[in-house]
């Protein structure tokens, strides 16, 4: 599986680097996949390049229900989140996100928690408030990278120390 990750994200950022540095490829990805990516991701690495090499460093990197926990975090709680902030969200801080669409994503990711048996469940709640956090505040970074690498590093440290 990390061999298979790792192999998937060397292709993601290969296409995203030749569709940004190479015109017709470029023109050729927005014809098939221009509908599929956001207006922000036009000259910057997409999303989905984000989340898969941010999938392949958290299951090279961390302990493999850590790995399973932040990768739920982020498929179901980061999507959680933009569904309700996009639909219920009103109150903002500043940010594009909504405060809706964070508690959703902590709900969900509780709820994750509540369901894997390993690690802790201290552990676990870290983490989920973390990726919450992670979702809600600007890093500059897409979270598909920051939210399962920096909730997976807290969880980590938790793991640590007790």
């Amino acid at each position: 599986m990390v061999i298979g990750l790792c192999v998937l994200g060397i292709l993601f950022l290969f296409i995203d680097f030749l569709r940004l540095e190479i015109k017709i490829i470029g023109s050729r990805f927005d014809h098939f996949f221009g509908k599929l990516i956001w207006p922000k991701e036009k000259n910057t690495l997409t999303a989905a390049t984000h989340y898969v090499v941010a999938a392949f460093l958290s299951v090279y990197f961390f302990d493999k229900w850590i790995a399973i926990a932040v990768l739920l975090f982020l498929s179901l709680g980061d999507t959680a989140a933009h569904i309700i902030g996009v639909r219920w969200g009103k109150n903002r801080l500043d940010t594009e996100k909504t405060i809706e669409g964070s508690l959703a994503c902590l709900i969900i990711c509780l709820c994750v928690s509540f369901l894997l048996p390993q690690p802790s469940f201290i552990v676990l709640v870290v983490g989920a408030l973390v990726a919450s956090l992670v979702e809600f505040f600007p890093f500059g970074i897409d979270d598909n990278f920051t939210l399962p690498l920096i909730s997976g590093a807290a969880m980590e440290i938790m793991v640590k120390m007790l």
